[in-house]
């Protein structure tokens, strides 16, 4: 018996083409479809510009935080985009200084003023500006003007007194700050104001308690560590001076008169390598500051390590800071490292600034033709 082979199945042929032809006349429709405005594909939502108060909310949150650089760069962008908001330049330029940036604070104060002549915060916060910047005079007449506009202000009073106490009108001082005082009681400012009269009037316990006070107030403040360590330093304590400039600099690790402060302590306590590295950050922070380069100058001399200490003494020297200090520790480190004939001229200049100065005597001794 024969077996029939087994019938090959056919492919849908037709079927197939049938699809292909609906297919392309589905993306042809779909392409046609794009060219009609109501079909064109929207752009996406743009992201809302966000706003000079926002940003403003932003720099108060950080200060209180302690986070004072993340506050001061929210001013900038707040004061970018309203430059003449009064309370961005009020505010903003108490951040300002509290970071030493005095001549910025000065600018902002000054914009405010363009716009009302006679604002007393405005006029507090310029002699608070002045003050830091040591230009005591001016700042005594804006603070003036400020608490005869505003006498019910806490921070003009409390500008007046810091100015009074950095003249060493210390009564005046106490007198200022006690009003600022009792307008408010619980303003961290005014009790680091109040602490800094009485210190001035070697008053320490009293000031301590103010500062502890500002502290409770305002834990994350630096300020108020770093004003309680120079109260230590004064009292001849320096571990307790050491501990709460250490505090300072974990609160706002940016200070640059924190790291001062603490770099100074550790060489006052003979630990040369710790102020090296503490001193070394503050003149990475800020290199044309005299006081940075003198100090860590003065850290590699205390270190013997005369090479590494002379540019930066040179540099502090550039920056305006000759005092016989600088001068005597500059020219025994060229004496040391046997450049006698770049010595001279500064040990001579030492010799001139301070005629006792036991450095220059000995670095003139060692540069003498033998």
């Amino acid at each position: 018996m024969y077996l029939r082979p087994k019938p090959v199945r056919r492919r849908p042929v037709r079927r197939r083409t049938l699809l292909l032809y609906a297919l392309s006349a589905l993306l042809l429709a779909l392409a046609g479809l794009q060219r009609l405005p109501w079909f064109q594909v929207l752009p996406p939502t743009p992201t809302p510009t966000r706003s000079a108060a926002s940003y403003l909310e932003e720099a108060q949150l950080h200060y209180r935080a302690g986070r004072l650089s993340e506050a001061l760069r929210a001013c900038s962008q707040a004061l970018a985009l309203a430059p003449q908001n009064r309370e961005a330049l009020l505010v903003c330029g108490r951040y300002f200084v509290l970071r030493e940036r005095t001549q910025e604070a000065v600018d902002l104060a000054k914009r405010a003023l363009e716009l009302k002549g006679d604002d007393a915060e405005a006029l507090a916060l310029l002699a608070h500006a002045l003050d830091w910047a040591g230009e005591l005079d001016e700042a005594l007449l804006n603070a003036k003007k400020a608490t005869t506009l505003a006498p019910r202000s806490a921070y003009a009073f409390a500008v007046l007194a810091e100015v009074h106490a950095d003249r060493g009108e210390l009564a005046a001082a106490i007198a200022a700050a006690d009003r600022a005082l009792s307008l408010e009681p619980d303003d961290a400012l005014v009790h680091r104001s109040r602490g800094y009269s009485l210190e001035r009037l070697g008053r320490y316990r009293e000031a301590l308690e103010e500062y502890e006070r500002a502290i409770e107030l305002e834990p994350n403040l630096y300020l108020p560590y770093l004003s309680a360590g120079y109260t230590y330093l004064a009292m001849q304590r320096l571990g307790e001076a050491r501990s709460y400039f250490e505090l300072a600099v974990e609160k706002d690790p940016e200070s640059v008169l924190a790291l001062l402060s603490l770099g100074k302590t550790y060489l006052a306590l003979g630990s040369p390598e710790e102020a090296i590295q503490t001193l070394e950050k503050a003149v990475s922070l800020a290199p044309e500051d005299a006081r940075a380069q003198a100090y860590l100058g003065a850290a590699y001399y205390a270190y013997l390590e005369f090479e590494q200490a002379i540019p930066h003494l040179h540099r502090a020297l550039e920056l305006g800071r000759s005092d016989d200090t600088v001068l005597s520790q500059l020219g025994l480190a060229l004496a040391y490292t046997e450049q006698c004939e770049e010595a001279l001229p500064y040990l001579r200049a030492a010799l001139k600034a301070n005629p006792s100065s036991p450095a220059a005597k000995q670095g003139l001794e060692l540069c003498s033709p033998k």
